[in-house]
């Protein structure tokens, strides 16, 4: 079972054999003739040197060291190999087995023979145990480490054997410097799979910035499960981290709704953080809320601070997607928006000329607020730039988020981007006014669907 990119639930995908398994190469007898090699020369290498003549330096010769009783059976048994008689090879390991004072070489040599005839023979079960010894016994060359830790965790992947599955799999990874995304997801996903949560988180996260950095889009699923991670390791920090990454390539409305919510809870419903954090994802065209508090906290919010224009479009536009229902206390709402958006229209002009004779920029800002709520954003961004040239402005974040705001409606990117990036800087490294900001940078790092006039 796969998890599919596109879904929101939290599937924790069971990795199957050929998932996990990219096989020993079909040339895998030749990736294992090597070791015993010298096995088969031995006695030839002992015979030659007995016919070298006194004070004749010998030529080099194989640095292995055989016992006498291994060297009577082993050039049968490598003919046998050589002939690829399995049988013949299964049937003779037992006597070596039992040889009385095996040397290292002896022992690598019939783990080598071990190790092919079992492949050979499609003796899985004997072949796995033969891969184990090799690698515990240090036999394996530097390029048989990895593949043979990714056949193991196969193995016990089939067996159901998850905690000797990611041990394998992981020890693939130590030895594969160059290790694909999809396998570094794979060892987060067994990770997961045996509740490991920081090391899941990890393993997810080097897929996803590896993927990064040979300029590939990171899989969707791959966020979606290091959240899962994140809510079970209680870190609020991480997981704002990981879904502000995710909405930047995958915008929807589950994404920023749990983004809002994490808001919410972190400030305590504190009203400027709670209005620009619903602003940036009703204002995205791939965004809005995926439930129907989301819009009706947007439209509460917006009224209490002076914004009815805000209110009513989220309304709107909740209701137009079957989200808000458009009945009762929900349109009671919407037309009560309206009228203030009526009335706004009808004072602004006004209030904008006073502002420009108020030497505090505050009231300039606050009228570009008014302005925004009515959909001027050519008025908003006169008023919020006069506001932040007079000085005095309480909030410089929130000013210049709103400006940003304004700008991407009239479709003025480049201007939008140096608000937002100023609205950055004044808030302070981490706030929650400083992730907004960088949410409205990350929607500038992509197309919208849809583009603004003007």
């Amino acid at each position: 079972m796969k998890v599919k990119a596109n879904s929101v639930q939290w599937l924790v995908a069971a990795v199957s054999a050929a998932v996990l398994a990219a096989a020993i190469p079909a040339a895998a007898h030749a990736q294992y003739q090597k070791p015993q090699a010298d096995a088969e020369k031995a006695p030839q290498q002992e015979s030659k040197k007995k016919k070298k003549k006194k004070g004749e330096e010998a030529a080099p010769a194989s640095t292995a060291e055989y016992s006498p009783e291994f060297r009577k059976q082993a050039t049968a048994v490598q003919k046998a190999v050589n002939d690829k008689q399995w049988a013949d090879v299964l049937a003779a390991l037992p006597a070596l087995d039992a040889l009385p004072d095996p040397t290292p070489d002896d022992l690598k040599a019939i783990a080598t023979w071990r190790l092919q005839a079992t492949q050979a023979t499609d003796d899985r079960d004997g072949f796995m145990a033969a891969i184990e010894v090799y690698l515990e016994k240090h036999y394996a060359t530097s390029e048989q480490i990895g593949p043979m830790h990714q056949q193991l965790a196969a193995y016990y992947n089939g067996k159901k054997d998850r905690e000797r599955t990611v041990t394998h799999y992981q020890q693939f990874v130590d030895a594969t410097p160059n290790a694909e995304p999809d396998e570094l997801q794979t060892l987060g996903k067994l990770y997961l799979q045996n509740s490991k949560y920081a090391e899941s988180a990890l393993w997810l996260g080097k897929a996803i910035d590896v993927a990064k950095s040979r300029g590939a889009v990171p899989d969707e699923a791959w966020y979606q499960l290091r959240d899962r991670c994140f809510v079970e390791l209680k870190d609020q920090t991480a997981r704002l981290d990981n879904l502000e990454a995710l909405v930047g390539y995958y915008p929807n409305k589950e994404y920023y709704s749990r983004i809002v919510a994490v808001y919410q809870v972190e400030t305590r419903d504190e009203r400027t953080v709670m209005l620009n954090a619903y602003r940036v994802a009703v204002a995205d065209p791939q965004g809005g809320f995926a439930t129907v508090g989301g819009y009706l906290g947007y439209a509460d919010t917006a009224l209490v601070a002076g914004s009815p224009g805000e209110a009513a479009r989220g309304l709107e536009r909740g209701m137009k997607e079957g989200v808000v229902p458009s009945v009762g206390t929900n349109q009671a709402s919407l037309q009560e928006a309206r009228s203030a958006v009526a009335a706004d229209r009808k004072s602004l002009p006004a209030e904008a000329a006073a502002a420009a004779k108020n030497p505090k920029g505050e009231v300039a800002v606050k009228v570009g607020l008014g302005y925004y709520s009515i959909g001027d954003y050519q008025k908003t961004v006169e008023m919020v730039r006069l506001g932040i040239g007079k000085g005095g402005v309480a909030r410089l974040d929130d000013a210049n988020l709103l400006l940003g705001a304004a700008l991407m409606e009239l479709g003025r990117r480049d201007e939008a981007k140096a608000a937002f990036e100023a609205a950055r800087t004044a808030a302070g490294a981490n706030s929650h006014m400083a992730r907004i900001a960088g949410l409205w940078l990350s929607r500038l790092g992509r197309p919208d669907p849809t583009s603004p006039a003007g």
